[in-house]
């Protein structure tokens, strides 16, 4: 099964059945910028997303059964990072990019690029939101642009977060904020996979 990015951009720049919706700042209040596109990279779309003292998120729903397609993965790039950004406190919780799996009953696994790390960091991604778990994978910015390839248990990842079985998946997003580092941050994210 494939989240991919294919089809006309819509509102926001983003295809049917993806949505976008931004949360900070309050409309009116100060200058932000919270922009998603369709790109090409080796003649597949994928998403690129930039934040610019805003938070956002594109997401789509759809139900999975996890226990038969575990395996996730996806390909993903940096260009900036917020910074100091830094998961662990809530001051500055501000990624770049951040993979989002949304389990019914409210539980979410993300998977995020973080400023500082350290990779293979785990915990709460909210410091008050005890059901958002999150998996540090890549820190800082090493060569900017330059795509990584990741994948993942998600199933297994899951019960090491939860201590417990995943019930089903029912959508995945991408987010990007950096409003509470007053900075920016843009990268990009290709189809994302899910297999047995």
């Amino acid at each position: 099964m494939v989240f991919g990015f294919e089809g006309p951009p819509g509102e926001h720049g983003v295809p049917a059945p993806w949505t976008f919706r931004r949360w900070a700042p309050v409309t009116g209040f100060g200058d932000y910028e919270a922009t998603a596109r369709v790109g090409r990279r080796d003649g597949v779309s994928v998403l690129c997303v930039k934040s610019v003292r805003s938070g956002f998120v594109v997401g789509t729903e759809r139900e999975v059964d996890v226990s038969a397609l575990r395996k996730v993965a996806w390909s993903w790039s940096a260009e900036t990072l917020p910074k100091g950004g830094n998961f662990r406190e809530r001051a500055t919780n501000d990624q770049v990019l951040q993979l989002l799996f949304a389990f019914d009953g409210g539980k979410i696994v993300s998977y995020i690029w973080d400023s500082t790390g350290p990779v293979g960091a785990t915990g709460s991604g909210l410091a008050w939101k005890n059901d958002v778990r999150v998996i540090v994978l890549q820190a800082g910015l090493t060569k900017p642009g330059m795509w990584i390839d990741e994948r993942r248990d998600l199933f297994a990842d899951f019960r090491r977060l939860f201590s417990e079985d995943p019930p089903r998946l029912k959508g995945v997003a991408v987010q990007s904020n950096s409003q509470k580092t007053d900075s920016s941050g843009a990268g990009c994210v290709g189809p994302i996979t899910l297999t047995e």
